[in-house]
């Protein structure tokens, strides 16, 4: 009696099943490691742009309310480059103290960072406010 040598074609579909297999969950990962990179892209370009405004807010606030001649008004500065721009709103700010008195010399600073959107529309990115007793910075 002759031995016949093993079928290697019974073999091969598993192979190729098995590489299949491999490819499709390699592929998977592959597609999942993206999305999960361009979800750190975005949140990073997120913060960064709110760290951007939080800044100018801030320094707006500051240049402001430093100045030793506040005086009610409204100011709107030139956008930059991709439209965004800083308006200000100065006024005076009625406060009483607990015994009833007036508190003179306040005034009610508020900074708004908007952009324009096509269509005429402005986006607000952010807004703070801050009170400032005028004769804090002023030279005696």
């Amino acid at each position: 009696m002759r031995a016949s040598p093993p079928s290697t074609r019974a073999g091969a579909g598993f192979s190729l099943l098995e590489v299949v297999l491999a490819l499709g969950l390699f592929t998977m990962a592959a597609v999942s490691l993206v999305g999960a990179l361009n979800d750190i892209g975005r949140y990073t370009a997120d913060s960064v742009r709110e760290s951007w405004v939080t800044e100018k807010l801030r320094s707006t606030l500051i240049e402001v309310g430093k100045n030793p001649r506040l005086e009610e008004m409204r100011v709107s500065f030139d956008p930059d480059a991709s439209g965004t721009f800083v308006s200000v709103e100065v006024e005076r700010f009625e406060a009483r103290s607990v015994k009833g008195e007036n508190l003179p010399n306040l005034y009610r600073i508020k900074a708004v960072v908007a952009r324009k959107r096509p269509g005429g529309h402005e986006e607000v990115l952010g807004e703070a406010e801050t009170l400032r007793y005028l004769p804090m910075f002023q030279q005696q």
